[in-house]
């Protein structure tokens, strides 16, 4: 694997340990492990917005959806206008948040959620846990603890993908569905052809995301970028800093969230 350089690096030392980031147009949100929900604005100060009640919570994933921040965490979904916090209907362990086509979808400890403005309502396998979701075109996609569940829209009809592991995190990569188990490979397939998993001796993936025209993996290792050579998979470390549970990015300042050096901002990567 080949390491790509990033021009400079800061790093903030508050707050440490963090579990998620999210880099808004003028704010820059990041989750600690246990010790609330931190804002930053431009180059200021970091500030601790979340309350006092939500310190202790496990929060899973940031998502802003219009000007709203969501917080997936282990007591439910709560919502920050940029003054208070509320408490939303849905109080089951939320992992993921997903607000398209004027839907609302949460993915929780007992199966998907949605709503349509008003209150929630179960969607499917309310016997699971379901963390991640996907919506594209002809299928909407889960991330499952028993592997991976696909709504057909041309036929209204679940196909259920038995992968002997919990898929935690889902991407759509030119055409290519990649996801993350829960003990740390990369899913990589398709309904019509089946999917297939990948160890990397050494390395355990925590997640992947899509930023830009990059595929980026979180591990225990740094940060990677994921690439096809000559029709195979290659992973090109971005930043070797240690564990790394979330990534962002605003213009050409990418944001990574770890467990040891709370917020790294790496400055001149492109990635468009």
């Amino acid at each position: 694997m080949s390491t790509e350089h990033a021009a400079s690096t800061r790093e903030a030392r508050e707050p440490l340990s963090c579990s998620s980031v999210l880099a808004g147009s003028e704010t820059l949100y990041a989750a600690t492990m246990g010790s609330g929900i931190y804002s930053r604005r431009l180059e200021g100060e970091w500030v601790r917005i979340s309350a006092p009640e939500q310190e202790g919570h496990t929060v899973n994933r940031l998502v802003m959806a219009g000007e709203t921040l969501y917080a997936c965490t282990s007591e439910g979904l709560i919502s920050y206008d940029g003054e208070q916090w509320e408490q939303e209907e849905l109080e089951l362990p939320c992992f993921q948040f997903r607000a398209e086509g004027g839907c609302l979808y949460a993915c929780t400890s007992h199966g998907l959620w949605c709503s349509h403005g008003a209150s929630w309502g179960m969607a499917a396998f309310p016997d699971r846990k379901v963390y991640d979701i996907l919506n594209v075109p002809q299928y909407l996609i889960l991330g499952c603890e028993k592997g991976l569940a696909l709504y057909d829209r041309f036929s209204s009809a679940w196909m259920e993908f038995d992968l002997g592991t919990g898929v935690t995190s889902l991407a759509i990569y030119n055409g290519q569905l990649i996801g993350v188990s829960e003990h740390g490979e990369l899913v990589v397939g398709n309904p019509q052809k089946g999917f297939e998993r990948f160890r990397y001796k050494g390395l355990f993936l925590f997640s992947v995301v899509v930023r830009g025209k990059q595929l980026l993996l979180c591990t225990d290792r740094g940060l990677y970028r994921l690439c096809w050579f000559g029709g195979r998979l290659a992973m090109r470390s971005v930043d070797a800093c240690g564990p790394v549970t979330d990534v962002d990015v605003r213009g050409e300042q990418m944001y990574l969230a770890t467990l040891y050096e709370g917020i790294r901002q790496i400055d001149g990567v492109p990635v468009g």
